[in-house]
């Protein structure tokens, strides 16, 4: 009897984890598509061509989330590509002034990480370290080593940037976190740096090693290589 109601017990925690997941998704995932839309719309008044392109970029992150949103693990090479679609739209979007860097070194681009675990991030990034009077950066390193996936992310701030912690993109960082406690509690590390001039987020997540779904499959595409609609 207790032995059922133990296993009874965990199940409803395992439940009410899964509910809180779906939630803080949920409220992560249209945060940062709305954004995206965002920078699409006010690119076609500036250049029509490249707000083409943009929207195919848009595509493909697009059909991430829908795709595998909602997997427990993805390939860390597909979550990559998903950041790498995100930040060729910010590229478009921002002048020469903007130094944009995206460094990755993958030794195991197969293991496992939870979809969109990085993406609040470097959204923030853009969003509260690039000014249009004022030189800006974005650096971003992922690396992948014994077992866990690091990344670095670093923006420069403004003289007009109002602290992170109290503006809207505050909420993201929150509720990125909350994530990261129910995915990972102990085994995990986020260290955040807020200066006056530099914004700094580094993330140590571990590396799941079961075997990930193949990368053309995870990319919305079936076992022939055609794409899924």
């Amino acid at each position: 009897m207790t032995k059922h109601l133990d296993e009874l017990q965990q199940q409803l925690e395992y439940e009410r984890i899964q509910q809180q997941l779906a939630f803080l998704n949920y409220q992560i995932n249209p945060h940062f598509l709305m954004n995206t839309l965002n920078n699409i719309h006010a690119l076609i008044a500036i250049d029509p061509e490249q707000a083409q392109d943009s929207i195919v970029e848009l595509s493909r992150l697009l059909r991430y989330v829908l795709y595998e949103g909602d997997h427990q693990f993805v390939p860390v090479q597909r979550e990559v590509d998903f950041l790498g679609h995100y930040i060729r739209l910010m590229r478009i979007r921002f002048t020469d002034d903007v130094d944009v860097r995206f460094d990755v070194e993958l030794t195991q681009p197969s293991a496992g990480i939870p979809p969109l675990v990085m993406a609040t991030f470097v959204e923030n990034a853009f969003k509260h370290g690039v000014s249009y009077v004022e030189p800006s950066f974005v650096h971003i390193s992922i690396r992948t080593e014994e077992g866990r996936l690091r990344l670095h992310c670093c923006n420069s701030k403004h003289s007009h940037s109002k602290p992170l912690a109290k503006s809207s993109g505050g909420v993201g960082l929150s509720n990125a976190r909350q994530r990261l406690n129910l995915l990972f509690r102990d085994n995990h590390v986020l260290h955040i740096e807020d200066s006056e001039t530099v914004f700094t987020v580094d993330l140590n997540i571990p590396l799941q090693n079961k075997p990930q779904p193949a990368v053309e499959q995870a990319a919305g595409k079936d076992k022939a290589g055609n794409e899924i609609c």
